[in-house]
């Protein structure tokens, strides 16, 4: 019998939703002057060196005023500003140049698909968006609490969020990440290839080429090129993310329907191991930068979490150097293949990664504060034949980390 996860178990999903409109001409006015608000904010923040968003606030108030608009707008422009101004990344002064207004849950009114948004004290805009069966239901959920909203040239895109508790999962479901296809292993036996990643692969090979060709024959007027390689860009985002969405949400699915958790392996930093080999051809960088694996994880953890399945990243090394049933080191073969000596078995290489994944990242009784290492046998290997547990792999843990967290698997 599984256990019921207590009140600490509940955590905040979120979920962002986009709507198409037509933008009135009274809205490219409230564009332009919200983004002069967000720079001044950004000048402010870059003199007055802030702490936080309230002092930033405060300071900013008395100039943006003078705007004339709303007074939520002067606080969602410090807002944009202060997070622009602490990003750690940014190697200058962030200058606001794109179209959009953010607004906080307060200050708008939507009811089904017309949304009411203020531009001076007791002066709107009301905009009707587009949408389908799928949005509307989001919309007219009354357990759904509303976030913000971004509204751009194009688009209206709309934050929703409700309380979930997350389930005690029976098992769990290892999924390897290739650049054309994703392996999944549950600790029910199940044992699937997406192939999808491959077509998402040939659409990025073949856009850039466009790409390419684009750039060559526009080259005597930027503004044409840009103009056809946003339209192209769409296209090429459009299509790689439905075929993503169609793997994602079979996985989810399939662990919320047999209770499982979602083991993924964490692949930060990756991209550059190319820079490990000075031989490194340009063709390598390129696939390298283009491979869909932080969507594809980004969807299914966003995903999971909506769906109150837990999910887990793992440290990805060794996951695909030894044996699931016996930790021995696989001995490399032709055709993605791996042969064991020791039980003298020949594995796909991408069905024994998603074991590996599975069977690991058994957190320790008691991990460290901010850690959740994981648990091998006592010669660093996997345990033996834990894949083969199925159900009963949940009696193996002990502590079990806050959905989210990285736990180790070297």
């Amino acid at each position: 019998m599984l256990e019921v996860p207590d009140s600490k178990s509940l955590v905040t999903a979120t979920k962002s939703l986009s709507l198409e409109y037509t933008a009135p001409n009274e809205l490219f006015f409230l564009f332009e002057t919200f983004g002069r608000m967000c720079n001044d904010a950004m000048r402010i923040a870059v003199q007055g060196k802030p702490k936080n968003r309230l002092q930033l606030i405060q300071a900013a108030y008395p100039r943006l005023k003078e705007y004339g608009l709303h007074t939520h707008y002067i606080l969602s422009a410090c807002e944009a500003a202060f997070s622009a101004y602490r990003n750690k990344r940014r190697k200058s002064i962030p200058h606001f140049t794109r179209n959009f207004v953010k607004l906080d849950n307060q200050s708008y009114r939507l009811n089904h698909f017309l949304l009411r948004i203020p531009v001076t004290p007791r002066r709107f805009v009301f905009l009707t968006l587009i949408g389908s069966a799928y949005h509307s239901a989001l919309i007219d959920n009354p357990g759904l609490k509303r976030g913000s909203i971004v509204i751009n040239e194009k688009s209206v895109n709309i934050a929703f969020s409700k309380k979930v508790r997350i389930i005690n999962p029976a098992g769990f479901i290892g999924v390897d990440l290739n650049e054309r296809n994703a392996t999944v292993t549950a600790a029910d036996g199940w044992t699937h290839r997406f192939d999808g990643l491959g077509d998402v692969a040939e659409i990025k090979e073949r856009y850039r080429d466009i790409r390419t060709s684009i750039q060559r024959k526009t080259r005597g007027d930027r503004r044409i090129g840009q103009e056809v390689l946003v339209k192209y860009g769409k296209r090429e985002r459009d299509r790689t993310s439905q075929r993503i969405h169609r793997i994602t949400k079979e996985i989810v699915d399939y662990s919320k329907e047999h209770m499982l958790g979602i083991k993924m392996e964490k692949l930060t930093g990756i991209r550059i191991l190319y820079r490990r080999r000075k031989s490194a051809a340009k063709s390598l960088r390129t696939r390298m930068n283009t491979w869909v694996f932080s969507e594809t994880q980004r969807q299914i953890d966003y995903k999971a979490r909506w769906e109150g399945v837990p999910t887990y990243f793992v440290n990805p090394r060794g996951t695909s150097a030894y044996c699931p049933d016996c930790g021995s080191r696989v001995a490399p073969l032709a055709d993605r293949k791996l042969y064991c000596p020791t039980c003298d078995k020949t594995w796909d290489r991408d069905v024994l990664a998603s074991k590996n994944i599975m069977a690991c990242a058994v957190p320790q009784a008691r991990p460290s504060k901010g850690s959740c290492e994981g648990e091998r046998g006592d010669d660093g290997s996997n345990p033996p034949s834990r894949w083969r547990e199925g159900n009963s792999a949940v009696n193996h843990i002990r502590e079990r980390p806050e959905p989210g967290r990285v736990c180790s698997a070297s």
